[in-house]
């Protein structure tokens, strides 16, 4: 019987071969602040396959942060464990100094699933007592040896950065990294490149989301390194909020509607805000239901 080879262009178009993975990269925020991003899957979280193949937008791990000082560099986050070796290539890249202390946003492991690898380097990881709670009860590696409750500062190299609290929003232990000088966040995913996910499991809240998002605007910051995607502006977190009102609005307008489960999806009706197709709206759907309970329980 005769054999059909197809080309593998053909072969990825219909989901025989993933399309490769872009490769990590590094770049200059601000001087002496980098951002690791990438590697850019065009396959969704469900796999490349079938009908999940290129759904025509990039998925990445967690936004690094990198802040170079005189006398060592300061870290936030370092993905996946697999992506460890190519996060130490790249902060090589931009520095010759040592990583003196790696910080953790939060949890979840396409953010701080690294860290085990991390501290058998030898680097100290400092994250909110929240973020090693929920390591330990997630059975990760690396929890951290040095938490905080609601505030803490480093100064290196002449450089101050804090690590800032504000409550409960993706998960329960959300950290904001603030660099001072350089009017600069990095957030986590409390705002990203894409519609808000709420961790019920770990904490999460849609609710508080929108108290813990007004606080971050107390800050002094112009430049946002979001956990996912591009780097953001003042305004964009500025433009986070109304979004996250009008959701948790129409989500309680449902609640009152008895609307079904199975059209709650559908009625919500995310396009107006441009949260209907981002990197984050399919892990949104998955906890909807979860969503409309919290919105259902909350007082008016």
């Amino acid at each position: 019987m005769m054999r059909l080879i197809l080309p593998a262009a053909m072969l990825a178009a219909i989901g025989f071969l993933a399309p490769a993975p872009a490769p990590m990269r590094a770049d200059e925020v601000k001087p002496g602040l980098f951002v690791i991003r990438g590697p850019f899957d065009p396959c969704a979280p469900g796999g490349c396959s079938g009908r999940n193949v290129d759904d025509g937008l990039l998925h990445e791990p967690g936004d690094v942060a990198v802040r170079v000082t005189s006398e060592g560099a300061i870290v936030v986050d370092d993905k996946f464990v697999q992506n460890v070796p190519d996060v130490m290539a790249n902060i090589k890249r931009v520095t010759s100094q040592p990583i003196k202390y790696l910080l953790n946003s939060h949890h979840h492991s396409d953010h701080i699933g690294g860290n085990g690898a991390v501290m058998d380097l030898g680097i100290e990881i400092i994250a909110h007592r929240n973020v090693r709670e929920n390591i330990i009860k997630n059975k990760q590696p690396g929890p951290p040896r040095i938490t905080f409750t609601d505030q803490e500062a480093i100064y290196l190299g002449g450089v101050e950065v804090r690590m800032l609290y504000f409550g409960r929003g993706h998960t329960n232990g959300d950290t904001i990294i603030y660099f001072p000088d350089l009017k600069t966040i990095h957030c986590g995913d409390l705002v990203i490149d894409g519609m808000p996910v709420i961790d019920y499991d770990n904490g999460g809240s849609a609710v508080e989301f929108v108290t813990t998002v007004e606080k971050m605007l107390t800050l002094d910051f112009d430049t946002v390194i979001p956990g996912h995607g591009r780097v953001l502006t003042r305004a964009d977190v500025v433009n986070y909020i109304p979004k996250l009102k009008t959701m948790n609005a129409r989500m309680r307008e449902l609640v009152r509607r008895r609307v079904p489960d199975d059209q709650l999806k559908a009625q919500l009706k995310l396009d107006d805000i441009g949260w209907d197709h981002t990197v984050s709206t399919a892990t949104f759907m998955r906890s909807i239901v979860r969503y409309r309970d919290e919105i259902a329980a909350a007082k008016p």
